[in-house]
């Protein structure tokens, strides 16, 4: 880390660079067990609970790596030249490009609805229809409490929660219950949690999936204009 460099400058250095599109390392600094990586004039890297996301080409992080042996299973890059970098040299997988997606309202009013936070009874379901996360993964958002679920009539229509560096994600709304603005609930209650914590409500999108898009859009969300990548190892 450069010295002298503080997370709060490190925020700063950020919102002039590219708020929108670094919102979630933005979010990462703000928490107090957050670790500043590298600040300075090639990017900004920080790690979170085994995340580790950085903003450009950053030298002095793969001298990290190739000093240390230090290889988090997972980072998120907002420079494509980080990302085939890490890929070619560090052995890192990667699917495609996301954009990121943030709230700066206010609360939805979501009084009448039945919102539950779910325990690890629910995996095996979740797990049947959601494959993005390893269970390992899945187990620890549970510990958290951080899954919850819409129910309708006493049955879950759909779920939602948070990944574990605080982007909203896992969004699912069961075959029977589509067509019926399930999604956008859950949504609204994930980003009604979000602003309950002191979080910003964010999340990463796909590039193709252009579903998602449309619902961020539609709930208000600003979409920042540059990408980022989900670099990870098995």
């Amino acid at each position: 880390m450069v010295s002298g460099m503080t997370k709060n400058d490190a925020v700063k250095m950020l919102e002039e660079y590219d708020a929108l599109s670094c919102v979630d390392m933005i979010d990462m600094l703000r928490k107090e067990d957050s670790r500043l990586l590298y600040a300075g004039e090639e990017g900004v890297s920080v790690e979170y609970r085994g995340l580790v996301t950085l903003t450009s080409f950053i030298d002095d992080f793969t001298k990290i790596l190739d000093r240390t042996g230090y290889e988090p299973d997972l980072i998120c890059v907002h420079d494509e030249d980080m990302r085939n970098h890490l890929v070619e040299k560090y052995g890192y997988e990667n699917e495609e490009g996301c954009f990121s997606y943030s709230y700066y309202g206010s609360p939805f009013d979501l009084e009448g609805y039945d919102f539950r936070t779910l325990d690890v009874s629910f995996k095996d379901r979740i797990r049947e229809v959601y494959t993005l996360a390893s269970e390992e993964s899945l187990l620890d958002d549970f510990s958290r409490g951080e899954v919850f679920g819409l129910f309708i009539d006493g049955h879950m229509v759909g779920f939602i929660g948070f990944h574990r560096e605080g982007s909203m994600g896992m969004l699912h709304v069961f075959a029977e219950g589509r067509k019926k603005g399930y999604g956008s609930l859950l949504e609204k209650y994930d980003i009604n949690k979000a602003l309950e914590l002191g979080r910003i409500p964010y999340c990463h999108v796909f590039e193709s999936n252009t579903a998602s898009q449309s619902l961020q859009a539609k709930l208000a969300l600003k979409r920042g204009k540059r990408k980022c990548w989900w670099l990870w190892k098995d």
